[in-house]
Parts: C-alpha cells; structure tokens; sequence
C-alpha cells in the first residue's frame, strides 16, 4: 500500500486530491497538511512513501518545506505547480531541492482534461513512491558559477581556429525526462567553454518552465545556454533547449526548426524526434545521450544516430529518478557508454581533449 501525504493550503485541493487516492486501488492518505510547518512535521511522524506538495502557500511555504524534508527526512515528493513563469522558477527550485517530479494545477481559463489531469496525478504519484531520493547535503540558496575546466596552452592552440570559426564539429543531443533538470546541471558543469561541439537539449517539460530551465542551467557551466528560437544557427559552445509544446529539429546548414505538432508517443518536446533529425542531417557528427526519466522516449533516436555511425551514451541505472528512459536504449543494444551524468560530461570532454575521431568524424 502506498501511503500519500498532501499538503496544500486549500481544502477544496485537498479534498480533491484525496478522493482520487481514496478511490484507487493500492494508495491510500497518509495523512493531510495545510502548510509547510506541518508538512515537515508529518513527514517525519508519518513517514509517507510519497507527499504532494503545493508551493504557493502561507508562512513557510511548499519550496521551504521541500528543502527541509529533504535534509531532514527525504521522502519521495511531487511538487504542485502553478503554470506562470515566476512558479516555473520556484518549482525548477524545488526539483534541485530533491523533488522528483511536478504536477501542473488546475488554472482558470485554461482548458483542463479532468480525467488526464486525475490519471496523470496517479501516474506520477505510483511513480514517485518507486522513485530514489538522496538526502539534500549543504545549501542550495545560491549557485557560484563554476569555472570551466583548465586545459593546457597546446590543447587550447589545437581548436583555436576551429573555435574562432564557431562551426560545430559535432552535435550532441541531450534527452531528459524524470529527475533531468538536477541530472542536466551535473552533466553540463563538467563541459568546458571551449568545447567544439553544439548542444541540443530536450527536457520533458510545459511552456514556461524551459526558459527557466535554460536561465538555472546557464549558471553551472561556460556554455551558452537559452531556450532555443526557430531558425537558430547552431555554433561551437551553444546549448539550446527546446521549448515546452514544441519540437526541436535539427536542418542541414547548421539550423534548427521550432515546431508545433501532434505530440509523439505523448511527448512535445519529443527527444526521438530531435535525435532523429539531427541524424538525418549530421549522420556520424551526432552524438545521443538519454538521462533519467518514464517510458521509451530517445530509444528511436539513439537507433536512428546509432545507424548513420553516431555514438549513444545513457545514464547509468543507480544514478537515475526513473531509469525507464535509459534502461530501454540499454534493452534495444544501442548504448555504447554508460555512467553517472558527471561522468558523462566527463567523458565528452575527454573526448574533446583527445580529440577522438568517433565524435568529430565528419558526417555520412
């Protein structure tokens, strides 16, 4: 039985919420609380296997309590946000915190799927209560920007031309879902500025939330990183992160389209569909990686990049939220590199430093 603790300020949420766990077959309430004060403190006499928790409440708010409980007493949680810009930050905040995923809710004016929204909320919930949780060491309230890695005179001579053109020799794709933002950033810090290659992220998340996903992102690492526009021209260095609602596809001359569309195996931005394109257009240029995350998601990418001569990377099982997305590139044969999302980021670095040929060989 999986015991479910909510915390949110409004009874009406709350009532809500509990029917649907009431209603269902193996959850039940745990318990419900109105703030953050006591959240933290039912977490810890409770001990639920899951808590929701809304941000936007009195006194010491959902993104406080998060922080506390996961330093305190980490249990899985599953943030309840509100869709404007400032309560992207703050839940993007609350994922760093340890916070395995997020829910949007109901918001006046917005065509809301009663039964999607219900079914979704139950997904995430027996998914939360499955999930890892590390207990949060230190502070998190600021984040220094790391200096890019210190490379020698001779190897920085080595891509000085290639830099200065800004033409990528490689482009490597990034697709995330579950436990991806946090799984991002540590990949990304151990990149150095001076990298040759042009980066193309897809991170499952809603409109809103990708541009402050770029904005937390830019402060790890010496990349450039924004949310990427239709008709941007790819260049050494550049991480671009595909729009909440939009696909992210990679065009011959070094450019990219943003696109509307039907979402693909229910996802938009889909990461099949950006690693797919970009192998089309790059053929062996194309480098795929496929972090945490639900489902399949990447798994037809990283065949497609595999089959013009790419090389494929996934984030290893221990280090992952959800290693469905991983485990299924793993299940299909197509991963050649696995490890933690530091060493990732490690290694294409390696392999920029040694300049291996694999990588930067030149496309089909």
């Amino acid at each position: 039985m999986t015991r479910v603790l909510i915390v949110d300020d409004s009874p009406f949420v709350c009532r809500l919420l509990a029917s649907y766990f009431q209603s269902e077959s193996g959850l039940e309430v745990a318990g419900i609380a109105h703030g953050g004060r006591e959240a933290v403190a039912k977490v810890r006499d409770l001990r639920p296997d899951v808590v929701t928790m809304d941000l936007d409440m009195p006194g010491v708010d959902g993104l406080q309590a998060v922080r506390q409980i996961m330093t305190e007493s980490p249990v899985p949680v599953l943030v309840v946000s509100g869709v404007s810009g400032s309560a992207a930050t703050r839940t993007l905040q609350a994922l760093d915190y340890g916070a395995v995923d997020f829910i949007l809710k109901y918001t006046p004016g917005i065509n809301t799927d009663a039964v999607a929204l219900r079914k979704e909320i139950l997904a995430k919930v027996r998914a939360g209560a499955q999930t890892r949780v590390v207990r949060l060491l230190g502070h998190r309230d600021s984040f220094p920007h790391p200096p890019p890695p210190k490379f020698d005179k001779e190897l920085i001579d080595r891509f000085e031309t290639q830099q200065s053109s800004a033409t990528p020799s490689s482009i490597i794709i990034i697709g995330a879902s579950t436990g991806g933002p946090l799984a991002l950033r540590e990949l990304l810090s151990e990149l150095p500025a001076q990298m040759p290659a042009a980066f193309l992220i897809v991170q499952h998340l809603p409109r809103n939330f990708t541009a402050a996903l770029a904005a937390q992102l830019r402060r790890y690492c010496g990349l450039e990183v924004r949310e990427a526009e239709d008709g941007d021209t790819l260049h050494a260095g550049l991480v671009l992160v595909a729009p909440g609602g939009y696909h992210l596809l990679a065009r011959p001359s070094m450019r990219v389209a943003v696109q509307t569309g039907p979402e693909v195996d229910g996802h938009c931005p889909s990461i099949d569909v950006t690693m797919e394109s970009a192998a089309f257009s790059y053929g062996s240029r194309v480098t795929g990686v496929v972090l945490t995350g639900m489902g399949e998601d990447g798994t037809k990418g990283l065949r497609a990049i595999r089959s013009k001569g790419g090389v494929a990377y996934a984030q290893e099982p221990d280090s992952c939220v959800v290693n469905g997305m991983p485990q299924s590139a793993v299940d299909a044969g197509l991963v050649e590199h696995l490890g933690t999302p530091a060493e990732i980021g490690r290694m294409l670095a390696t392999t920029f430093k040694t300049g291996e040929r694999r990588v930067y060989a030149a496309a089909n």
